[in-house]
């Protein structure tokens, strides 16, 4: 078989650094891994990246990409020339769906009252997000991540994506069920959606606060895609 790879996207506000304690574990298996770094500029800018990641990937074999959160959205738009997509706790646009819209029903209310919106759109974090996104967490890793947030122009789009990537190839969900930031109804249904699936017991950010389950649904999912 050529050479698999597996391409992580961090979630909103973080970086690629995120992924090291998963990479950590990924790197004991024979599998080319890599974690972008978006620009948060535009979802056009951050989707244009991932295609680039993945076509670059795939010029020795299968590509999986695993997205966080928000960036199931940027898998939605930019993954479709993968072979897998891993949704860990992220948004699966259906068909038809306005992301805007789902807003509503997505997130925990109090959650989002953690963010601040400039008036040229920019969005950041408040510092008592931490609650919400780390509840689980390490608190060193969750601290520095807190300290090295990010703001972002990337748009949640009220236009529903005519043909997210996720139709078309096979798809992973984990669920993480005492995320305080994401309803966990809403996992759930789009794990249902995916053709493989997972309940781990951990907050929102499992690269954290399961970081071997984590990896270890990403590899076997990945090499089961690969080995097709």
């Amino acid at each position: 078989m050529a050479e698999s790879s597996i391409v992580l996207v961090h979630g909103s506000f973080f970086s690629s650094w995120t992924w090291l304690p998963v990479i950590e574990r990924l790197n004991h298996h024979d599998v080319e891994v890599s974690a972008i770094e978006l620009p948060f500029t535009s979802l056009a800018e951050d989707a244009e990246i991932l295609r680039t990641a993945i076509a670059t990937a795939s010029m020795t074999g299968p590509v999986t990409v695993v997205c966080h959160s928000y960036t199931g959205i940027t898998a939605a738009v930019g993954g479709h020339e993968a072979q897998h997509i891993v949704h860990i706790a992220a948004r699966m646009p259906a068909i038809g769906e306005s992301q805007l819209e789902l807003n509503k029903d997505w997130g925990n209310p109090e959650f989002r009252s953690c963010f601040e919106f400039a008036q040229d759109g920019t969005m950041s974090l408040t510092d008592g997000a931490d609650a919400y996104l780390f509840n689980r967490s390490p608190r060193g890793l969750s601290q520095y991540a807190m300290e090295n947030r990010r703001s972002m122009k990337s748009e949640i789009p009220a236009i529903p994506i005519e043909n997210p990537a996720w139709k078309n190839t096979k798809s992973s969900y984990v669920v993480c069920t005492d995320d305080k930031a994401v309803r966990l109804d809403q996992q759930r249904m789009r794990a249902g959606w995916a053709d493989y699936s997972i309940e781990i017991d951990c907050d929102h950010s499992p690269f954290f606060s399961a970081p071997k389950q984590t990896a270890d649904f990403i590899l076997e999912t990945h090499l089961a895609v690969a080995g097709e």
